[in-house]
């Protein structure tokens, strides 16, 4: 029987003030780029059947690296996995005062629909996909695979590339292989949000 790995891949590090050009958010940093080079040389060495990625600017940059080094497959880009404030906090209300209440259930809604598009049983064959998108909804899957209270999610770091593996077996159930694995990355590579 068949089973499915997710790869889940953060975005590289970006600049958020140089969204060249468009309203999709800024581009990687050289920095990022390079983060998003070695993820790629790591991914190669699996037998990956397909890439989806966030169409914001920094993930989709980010997943055409990482095609670049896996022949054959082609990045698939979707509005579906763009970034999301899940849940909102205390704390986020402080941080995003402007942030509605409206747009915390329409981003929740998104992501759910994601999840349930993306975190399936493999029909067939065994399947190794790669999803390249941002640090808040890799954490919301997280409490959905972990089926963890909604607002852990605020609870977990990411760095840039940093890689969470996710195995769905045949009869659906899931496990977390690993979190924010950044080994594939040098020490002074390593950035997220809560160092830098």
């Amino acid at each position: 029987m068949a089973v499915r790995v997710i790869y889940l891949v953060r975005h590289g590090q970006h600049d958020p003030e140089n969204p060249t050009g468009s309203e999709l958010g800024g581009s990687l940093t050289p920095l990022g780029i390079k983060q998003s080079e070695l993820t790629a040389k790591m991914l190669a060495k699996k037998p990956v059947n397909s890439i989806h990625c966030s169409s914001l600017n920094r993930s989709e940059e980010t997943a055409r690296i990482i095609a670049n080094e896996i022949p054959g497959v082609t990045i698939q880009p979707t509005d579906l996995l763009w970034e999301c404030i899940p849940t909102m906090t205390p704390k986020l209300q402080v941080e995003m005062p402007n942030y509605t209440l409206t747009q915390v259930d329409q981003d929740r809604q998104r992501a759910e629909v994601a999840y349930r598009k993306y975190f399936k049983i493999a029909k067939r064959n065994d399947r190794q996909d790669v999803i390249v998108c941002h640090g808040n909804l890799i954490r919301y899957f997280v409490t959905r695979i972990l089926n963890a209270a909604p607002d852990s999610w605020m609870r977990m770091d990411l760095c840039n590339c940093g890689i969470t593996q996710v195995l769905i077996q045949p009869d659906g159930d899931m496990a977390l292989l690993c979190h924010n694995d950044w080994s594939h990355l040098p020490k002074e590579m390593r950035t997220s949000t809560l160092r830098s």
